[in-house]
């Protein structure tokens, strides 16, 4: 017999005590208890919310689920009131897979101890790239000014994958990171759980080649950050005398 769908009690403090007092959404992160004006007692601004709602009509219906599914902590996260009303509003802008997804990473976070939260993360789970960057000018391709605790740029490559590739064939410079809160300019890190041959929070390389169209000598620089897998991975570059794609 079932209960219905709404969260017990019990669920509802698991939530909380998982998610050590934190709203879920990462671009969020809000204290969800403090304190009150009597000592004796405390305030709480956090609310279990459904991921597939509790009722028909509600943000992400599952009309398949049963009720038991319904109230079950593997539906639920922890958020504060905000944010819980947040994605009820605009249920196209959270769907199932963000929520599951914040609550994953949330947990993950509190495991690791809360780091700082970086100015840009890149995270990568068993294969892609996260990010290219190229530059064939003079200027800065990517420039980063950072004034958080956290480190400017956090790169995460879990399995295979590769995090960032920063190539250039101009005079000017790929990425540039300043970071002058007392944070580190950036991280990567590289998680394997599963057999490879190749795994690196950096791989940095400067190519001398003639290149294949026109036949001039060209320095091409390639820098990876955060790699793992088989092969180390070739990038397309253009020759900046005559445009012609070069692999490095």
């Amino acid at each position: 017999m079932t209960s219905g769908p709404d969260f017990s009690e019990t669920t509802k403090q698991t939530l909380a005590k998982r998610a050590g007092q934190v709203c879920f959404n990462p671009e969020c992160r809000r204290p969800t208890s403090g304190p009150h004006s009597d000592e004796t007692k405390a305030v709480n601004l956090g609310e279990a919310a459904h991921i597939r709602a509790a009722r028909p009509g509600q943000a992400r219906y599952d009309a398949n689920m049963t009720d038991e599914e319904r109230a079950a902590i593997s539906n639920g996260i922890w958020l504060c009131k905000e944010c819980a009303r947040r994605i009820d509003i605009d249920e196209a802008k959270y769907p199932v897979a963000l929520l599951a997804a914040w609550k994953g990473t949330h947990e993950k976070w509190i495991l690791d101890g809360k780091p700082e939260p970086a100015g840009r993360e890149i995270f990568v789970k068993n294969g892609g790239v996260g990010g290219i960057i190229s530059n064939e000018g003079q200027g800065i391709a990517l420039d980063i000014q950072h004034t958080g605790k956290g480190p400017a740029e956090r790169i995460v490559v879990e399995g295979s994958g590769i995090g960032e590739v920063i190539t250039n064939t101009g005079t000017g410079t790929g990425k540039r990171i300043v970071s002058s809160g007392g944070g580190s300019a950036s991280e990567s890190h590289v998680i394997v759980n599963r057999p490879v041959r190749t795994a690196a929070p950096l791989v940095s390389k400067l190519v001398l080649k003639n290149c294949d169209h026109c036949g001039r000598s060209v320095p091409f620089s390639k820098v990876i950050q955060g790699f793992a897998g088989d092969h180390e991975p070739l990038i397309s570059v253009r020759c900046p005398f005559c445009g012609g794609s070069n692999t490095i």
